[in-house]
């Protein structure tokens, strides 16, 4: 089950950004807030707290250390959401230029986009049950991305740097409930 909780944080992670960039310290206040308009067109605010919600409730308490662990992620729980899509948006506005995700925000809210995005999360729900663990290539294919929009096909290249961003911004977010979650 811990494993389930943290593949699926990364899961969401690596599909709410959709795709990447290059290293960009200087946020940009434009790409921030296209950064946030993509948050909300992917709906990442709700799957996390709705996939937190599922992890709460199935969380061991059969031994005191166990029920204090689950007093203390239910407690976390309602700030998840939220902080998930801050540390989310920060590594976006780093990695991407405006127009970017600006396109990345104009095709996820198609219905292509949509269509999309469900198979992703079909494929990293599906990658879990089988391996135990989500990988990149289970959740986004940066080559699924219509190849006739350039500024969705610059984006694709830069997912990888963007993933790693991801993960170091959610790693540093989630650094107390990654240790709960993993402590034995």
């Amino acid at each position: 089950m811990r494993r389930l909780f943290l593949a699926t944080v990364m899961m969401i992670a690596a599909l709410a950004t959709g795709l990447a960039a290059g290293p960009s310290l200087a946020q940009d206040k434009g790409a921030r807030a296209a950064a946030e308009r993509l948050m909300t067109t992917i709906g990442l605010e709700k799957r996390v707290d709705m996939v937190t919600q599922l992890y709460l409730n199935f969380l061991p308490a059969s031994t005191p250390a166990e029920q204090q662990r689950a007093a203390d992620l239910r407690q976390r729980a309602p700030t998840a959401g939220p902080r998930f899509r801050g540390a989310v948006v920060n590594a976006a506005a780093q990695s991407y230029s405006r127009s970017e995700l600006e396109a990345l925000d104009a095709y996820f809210a198609s219905g292509e986009g949509q269509r999309l995005l469900t198979t992703a999360i079909t494929r990293a729900v599906l990658g879990l049950g089988q391996k135990g663990q989500v990988k990149g290539s289970d959740i986004l294919k940066p080559e699924e991305l219509p190849r006739d929009n350039p500024a969705l096909q610059a984006a694709a290249v830069k997912y990888p740097a963007f993933e790693g961003k991801a993960r170091a911004e959610l790693q540093r977010e989630f650094a107390q409930e990654i240790a709960l979650i993993t402590a034995r």
